[in-house]
């Protein structure tokens, strides 16, 4: 046999063994592209690189060399995990380090990014007879053999988005030794994610894992997961667009988490039929915030299915900027670590945010399944108001939000029912908004939860409290500014900034309890709180409570604007509240009964 040809097979064994079935057409610049996937190595501009850096110097006070992972220091309660106070080593953000490490591409770093890699594959269940095999912990010393809390399955997801990056943008600087360990670790996440299967309903990991299967199995020649990975993107498009909107509505956490998931297939998948339902998805995306954006506060208004913060962070403008090429510009920008990820505003979105028509109200139907959900916002030059007709208090949902002032100094108003002074999430609202009037109410379930609306649901609605209330939470409004009102279900009125805001709490009863209104405030915001209840230890059981339900009207208005303080009628019969006030009519059930669905 030819010598050439010996070596040449030979060369092909080696690779072979130390990729495995990965498809390869790459080019001497380590390209990758066939008809379905698209990769390159990571190259980024100074300026990228110098955000980057100062991302890696504050998460180096974090690494610990002998454990080769970051460390957080918990105190309190968390979702999803057993621990609440002490130093941890994390999965999730060693991942994200590590590919930060590599993407700066700085040699001193490499080695580190590797260890980092290397350790942390190891936490992952790889015993394929097991449950959460494919999945990761939270933390070192937490395994999820003893683990009491619920395992978070989205954890095979959200780290293998992390291993892909590093194999398609440093594919030419792994180790051998740890290529199939990545190739291994990536094929037991994606398989754990098609065997999960989770529904388009939940859109952040409907989207990821869509995105890590359909990339997986084309880079490790997985035909069964391939037809999943088409299906599975094809059955969510149907999905949301049947629906109008994600599932996780008008959310400023989960759509820019959404955009940046299928900005990332976008620079990855080039199937013709799978980029076109992508690009349309995006545009979806781009949509909703940009019809929602109130640009004289600079906020994007509610109602929000979602949210981790009240007020934007700086980091969105950071994202408007630059998707808008830098004719979006802000006083305030915090740019985001992943440099990678470069979104665009569609042109035809662009007048939202340049060029805005106010006064307008936006409608959304969140929900098109009975019982609908129907958002309502009401942008105008000076404020912005927005209401859920259905929603909970959950302290992740806002169902009504008042923003105004301006982009250096933005406010907002709040409505939260605080059990231990903690969002109570099975508070349920309802409401119904016309332009700037709002008619609410507020009545709780039996089997929703306390902090969480599903991981601490109470049984048969029963709780301790201390302390119960309902909070009109005004941000960065001085105490001094605020009035209460004479006496309980009276109207009261107050201006902030030539603005008037009139309340009425017209409907208060709570297992015969009374309530009185109390002020207060901190170094940032004031509130007016009803309380309900405030004293020792007291054991309240909802299903064995025959009135839980609270009632208030809302406007706001210039002196050009016309400011209801018209009283609201309501009557309670067979079990139902109705009420009416300035036209808009609402009726929710009086005594504490199981969640409606969507809630």
């Amino acid at each position: 046999m030819n010598i050439k040809i010996i070596i040449i097979l030979l060369a092909c064994i080696s690779f072979s063994f130390s990729c495995g079935t990965e498809k390869r057409n790459e080019n001497d610049f380590g390209i990758f592209k066939d008809e379905n996937i698209f990769y390159e190595p990571v190259k980024l501009t100074e300026n990228e690189k110098q955000t980057l850096r100062k991302h890696i110097n504050q998460l180096n006070e974090r690494y610990d060399p002998e454990g080769k992972m970051l460390t957080r220091t918990l105190s309190g309660w968390n979702y999803h995990t057993d621990a609440e106070s002490g130093i941890f080593h994390e999965v999730r953000a060693s991942f994200s380090y590590a590919v930060a490490l590599l993407d700066l591409g700085d040699d001193q770093y490499t080695q580190r990014a590797f260890d980092i890699i290397k350790k942390t594959i190891t936490l992952q269940d790889q015993d394929t007879t097991s449950r959460s095999c494919g999945v990761w912990p939270y933390y070192l010393e937490e395994p999820l053999a003893t683990k009491k809390a619920p395992i978070d399955y989205n954890w095979a997801d959200f780290n293998a988005v992390s291993l892909l990056d590093v194999w398609m943008g440093h594919q030419e600087r792994i180790p051998e030794n740890l290529k199939n360990k990545i190739k291994k670790s990536l094929i037991l996440a994606a398989k754990s994610i098609q065997k999960r299967n989770v529904g388009p309903g939940y859109t952040n990991i409907a989207i990821m894992g869509t995105y890590v299967t359909y990339v997986v199995s084309y880079l490790f020649d997985l035909p069964e997961m391939q037809e999943y990975a088409h299906n599975r993107l094809k059955r969510f498009y149907d999905y949301t667009l049947e629906k109008g909107t994600f599932t996780e509505y008008n959310s400023p956490t989960y759509t820019v988490v959404a955009l940046d998931e299928l900005n990332r297939m976008q620079r990855h998948i080039i199937n013709e039929e799978a980029k076109t339902i992508i690009d349309k998805l995006y545009f979806m995306g781009w949509e909703m915030i940009a019809r929602h954006y109130h640009n004289t506060s600079g906020q994007w208004a509610g109602p929000h299915s979602r949210s981790y913060s009240t007020l934007v962070r700086p980091s969105f403008y950071a994202i408007l900027n630059q998707a808008s090429d830098g004719v979006l510009k802000f006083p305030e920008q915090e740019p985001r670590w992943d440099v990678k990820i470069k979104h665009n505003i569609p042109n035809q979105l662009l007048s939202y945010f340049l060029t805005p028509t106010y006064p307008r109200t936006e409608i959304d139907i969140f929900e098109v399944n009975e019982p609908e959900i129907v958002g309502t916002c009401y942008l105008t030059e000076d404020y912005a108001l927005s209401t859920s007709n259905r929603s909970s208090l959950w302290n992740q949902r806002r169902p009504f939000l008042v923003y105004w002032g301006d982009i250096n100094q933005p406010k907002y108003i709040q409505v939260r029912f605080l059990h231990d002074f903690y969002d109570f999430s099975s508070a349920t609202y309802f409401s119904q908004q016309k332009e700037n009037k709002v008619l609410a109410g507020i009545n709780f379930v039996t089997d929703g939860g306390d902090k969480h609306i599903s991981i601490d649901r109470l049984k048969d609605g029963q709780f301790i409290a201390k302390d119960l209330r309902l909070r009109f939470e005004f941000g960065n409004v001085e105490n001094s500014e605020l009035e209460m009102p004479s006496s309980k279900n009276d109207l009261f009125s107050f201006k902030v900034d030539d603005l008037q805001f009139n309340i009425q709490l017209y409907l208060s009863r709570f297992n015969g309890l009374n309530g009185h209104w109390e002020k207060g405030g901190d170094d940032k915001n004031s509130w007016i709180d009803f309380v309900i209840y405030s004293g020792g230890d007291k054991n309240f059981i909802l299903s064995q409570v025959n009135e839980a339900i609270l009632g208030y009207i809302f406007s706001i208005g210039t002196e050009q604007d016309k400011v209801s303080n018209d009283k609201p009628a309501y009557q309670m019969k067979n079990g139902i509240m109705n009420a009416s006030w300035n036209g808009l009519e609402l009726e929710i059930p009086i005594k504490p009964l199981p969640r409606p669905n969507h809630l």
